[in-house]
């Protein structure tokens, strides 16, 4: 009986002992690993310094870029406003010659229109002139207009009829005429209306035989012997 009762507390004991290390083990199994511990690495004043260091470069750098973007900025902005200027000039000096070429081209036309005016009234007076002068017998004096010579004026109606006449022209006005081929407009010569008839011969002679001529040869070139300016 004893050795029953033994028995039985033995394997309650170890019934007993068998559930508390299954417990045991199911316990440990579901409870997480312990965290690994990580040690920081001490950090020396030197290498702080110099981490400081790279900082404080890497931000100098970074504020330099900035600035030399904004300078550049700052360049094309006053590229731009010098360009602007510059074609504003432009334009301004370009409209200043138009309108001078145009004030010049007025000016050209007036001054024209002026000496066309003044030729046509200049032509007016000497045909007014010459009317009179037909209408009494001839003129006593005639005003020099352009394109004429001492031939063309000799050859006129109320002249002489004949342009081999000039030289009793030339001999009336000598004082005003250096050059009998170069005479000017507005200039005002007198028409001899009593003269000898050896007189109109003479100049119709020298006239046809003055032979060969060049401008400024002179008075005297324009006279025969015997037939001088007085």
């Amino acid at each position: 009986m004893k050795n029953i009762t033994f028995k039985s507390l033995v394997i309650f004991c170890s019934a007993v002992l068998l559930s508390a290390l299954l417990f045991s083990m199911v316990s440990c199994a579901k409870k997480k690993p312990p965290e690994s511990i990580v040690q920081k690495p001490v950090v020396s004043a030197e290498d702080e310094a110099r981490k400081k260091a790279e900082v404080e470069a890497i931000k100098k750098s970074e504020d330099e870029a900035r600035l030399r973007e904004a300078e550049a900025k700052r360049m094309l902005e006053e590229e731009a406003a010098k360009r602007r200027e510059d074609e504003a000039r432009r334009k301004f000096e370009e409209e200043r010659l138009k309108a001078a070429e145009a004030e010049e081209d007025a000016r050209k036309r007036a001054e024209e229109e002026t000496r066309l005016k003044a030729e046509e009234e200049t032509r007016a007076r000497a045909a007014e002139k010459a009317k009179v002068a037909a209408e009494a017998g001839g003129k006593a004096s005639h005003e020099v207009v352009k394109g004429e010579s001492l031939w063309k004026i000799a050859k006129y109606k109320d002249v002489y009829k004949n342009p081999f006449m000039w030289p009793l022209i030339y001999k009336a006005n000598h004082d005003k005429i250096n050059d009998p081929d170069l005479i000017y407009p507005k200039q005002i010569f007198s028409i001899l209306r009593d003269f000898p008839s050896d007189d109109k011969d003479k100049a119709v002679r020298h006239a046809k035989t003055r032979g060969e001529w060049s401008l400024h040869d002179g008075p005297e070139k324009y006279w025969e012997p015997g037939y001088k300016k007085k």
